[in-house]
Parts: structure tokens; C-alpha cells; sequence
């Protein structure tokens, strides 16, 4: 069954960054969005990917920044994307595999696209693309398609260096980038209403080698983010990890979190075996766990924090997924 789509943190960030520094009230924006701020603390946090477009749609127009997308894509840096993803790239022996394990990763770890390269046989360029899962007519699309072109810019001047631009930039939005926007990519053609964003570049350019190369990475390596879940019990899970401390968690918000009937929720869960509250003690053991290894909070304070009536009632539902205590799991922390 479908996965929730879900956003990490970790992408939301920069968005949030950006707007503190230009002095935006985020932190409003988040909440009207049905967000909680705290979620902003663990960058491995997930939250539902449709509040997420909401806060960015509200946060363009309520402050004006129509092309905030770009503006964030443009602070986050053309010439830097995400420092693992520069490390992989550095330890790849061309652009071509480069591209290749960058997009593996990204669509291990972010739900809301997909991430390729196409080489079509009779052209001289490739497409380095990503398209969000959105619908083309949601306005959020022209927040996505910017914000992603820079870092995708970034990653291919590993290879090339920092003057390096497109051939051309596809973006999926109808409509016409400012003169900010235009000036910045020179003389790139830039296609609107497009079935996907990318950047176009020669072919010859894929079997370069990086100009800070480093030793080479093994194929099999991984990204620091724990894989997003494909399937959506499992998704559930993770989404239900970011609002475990929510004091009115119950099975109505859960569903509007996913955008479904309270009814609709228990019918996904049930066709794969599993229940709103099994997931919900699974998720606040996990969350339990990491509590423990904290040995400031009581073993009541967690079991107050995580919306259990006492500390029998949450001594019993830890002992039923653990097998021993919290206080003997703790215990085997501490020795």
C-alpha cells in the first residue's frame, strides 16, 4: 500500500532558515499550518508533505516572496548542496555515477520526487530532472521547481566549476521567472510547463572526473537519514514519531495528518494488519528509548511526556514490545 508522503526535516531547513533571516514570522506560518515548531529540532523529523506546501505556498504570498523557492535555492547555494551529497560526489570517479548514486539517495530519502538522469539516444544533452508528486496546478509547484534546479546546479559543478551553467532549464510552473531569476542564469533557455524540472548538459561533460576528487566511495554506501518507508503502516509510524509529545495526539488528528477520515485510517492500517493504537505504542516505545538514554528524566516524566495516565500504564505497554522494564532498560544503557 502507498506511503504517506511525508517531507524530512531535514529538507524543510533551509526554507525555515531563509525566512528567519529575512526576519518572517515562520513559526506562525508552521503553526497555521498544522505543524509543530518543535519538529524543526531533530532534521530526521518527518511531517506530512501537503501541510508542508501549504506553509510554503502561505509563507510566499502572506510575505511576499513570490519567488521564494528561487531565493531559497539561491542562500542555500548553487555552488554547495548538501554536504553529503558534495562528499559522494567527490568520491566518484565521474559526473555520470556521481548523478547516479546522488539520485539513489535522494529518492531513498525524499518522498516528494523522483530523482534521475535520461540520456536520450539522439540528442547530444542529458536531462538531470526531478518531479515533485504533486499535481502541475498546485501553486507550491513553483516554490519546488526553483528550490531544486540550484542544488542540481551545484552538484554538476563538482565536475565543471563554478562558472558552469545549463544548456537549458525546464521548469514545470506556467509561469515567467522575474528579472532577478533571469539574470542569474545568463544566456540558459529556460522552458516553462514542463512535465518535470531539470537542467540540460552535454553528454561529454558526464565523464568528468571531480575537480576535488576523493578516494572512491563503495556503491553500497548510504546517506546519514534513515530511509524513508515505502509502504503505510510503516510511513504512519514515522509521521506519528514527529507528534508522539503532542498532548492531543488522538486517532482524528492522526487522520488529518495523513489527509484521511478518521475511518479511511483505520482501513489502511487494518488491510495491513496493524491497528491506530499497535502503531502508536510502537511509535512512542521508539520515542521512549531515546528518552531513557537521558538520565535527567524520570521514568514518569516520559510516561507523563508521552501521554500515558502513570507510570504502571506505561511500565506495561514498554515491558509488552521490550520484554524488561524501563528502568532495567535503562539500566542496560547505563552498565
Amino acid at each position: 500500500m502507498e506511503a504517506i508522503p511525508l517531507h524530512r526535516v531535514a529538507v524543510v531547513q533551509p526554507f525555515t532558515n531563509f525566512l528567519a533571516t529575512v526576519g518572517a514570522p515562520f513559526e506562525r506560518g508552521f503553526r497555521h499550518a498544522g505543524l509543530p515548531v518543535c519538529a524543526l529540532e531533530d532534521t530526521n523529523n518527518f511531517i506530512p508533505s501537503h501541510r508542508f506546501w501549504s506553509f510554503l505556498v502561505d509563507m510566499a504570498f502572506s510575505q511576499d516572496i513570490p519567488d521564494l523557492g528561487f531565493r531559497v535555492g539561491q542562500s542555500f547555494g548553487a555552488n554547495c548542496a548538501d554536504p553529503h551529497l558534495i562528499d559522494l560526489l567527490r568520491r566518484s570517479p565521474t559526473l555520470y555515477q556521481g548523478l547516479l548514486r546522488a539520485s539513489a539517495l535522494i529518492n531513498k530519502t525524499v518522498s516528494h520526487c523522483q530523482v534521475g538522469i535520461s540520456q536520450p539516444p539522439h540528442s547530444q544533452f542529458a536531462y538531470f530532472y526531478h518531479s515533485p508528486s504533486c499535481d502541475a496546478r498546485n501553486p507550491v509547484i513553483e516554490q519546488l521547481g526553483w528550490y531544486g534546479i540550484l542544488p542540481f546546479i551545484g552538484m554538476v559543478r563538482e565536475f565543471t566549476g563554478r562558472k558552469w551553467l545549463p544548456r537549458e532549464i525546464g521548469v514545470m510552473t506556467c509561469k515567467a521567472p522575474n528579472l532577478h531569476i533571469r539574470e542569474q542564469f545568463g544566456n540558459t533557455r529556460i522552458r516553462l510547463a514542463q512535465p518535470y524540472s531539470y537542467i540540460a548538459l552535454e553528454k561529454a561533460l558526464l565523464s568528468l572526473p571531480p575537480l576535488d576528487g576523493k578516494a572512491p566511495a563503495p556503491g553500497n554506501q548510504t546517506w546519514h537519514h534513515d530511509e524513508l518507508s515505502s509502504d503505510f503502516a510503516n510511513s504512519f509510524k514515522q509521521l506519528l514519531h514527529t507528534y508522539v509529545l503532542e498532548a492531543d495526539l488522538n486517532l482524528e488528528r492522526a487522520a488529518e495528518l495523513c489527509d484521511l477520515s478518521k475511518r479511511g485510517l483505520q482501513r489502511k492500517l487494518a488491510a495491513q494488519g496493524t491497528s491506530y493504537s499497535r502503531v502508536l505504542d510502537e511509535a512512542r516505545f521508539e520515542a521512549a528509548k531515546r528518552m531513557l538514554q537521558d538520565p535527567n528524566k524520570s521514568v514518569t516524566d516520559i510516561s507523563l511526556l508521552l501521554g500515558y495516565s502513570d507510570a504502571t500504564h506505561f511500565s506495561r505497554a514498554f515491558r509488552r514490545i521490550a520484554g524488561i522494564s524501563p528502568r532495567m532498560y535503562r539500566r542496560q544503557l547505563l552498565d
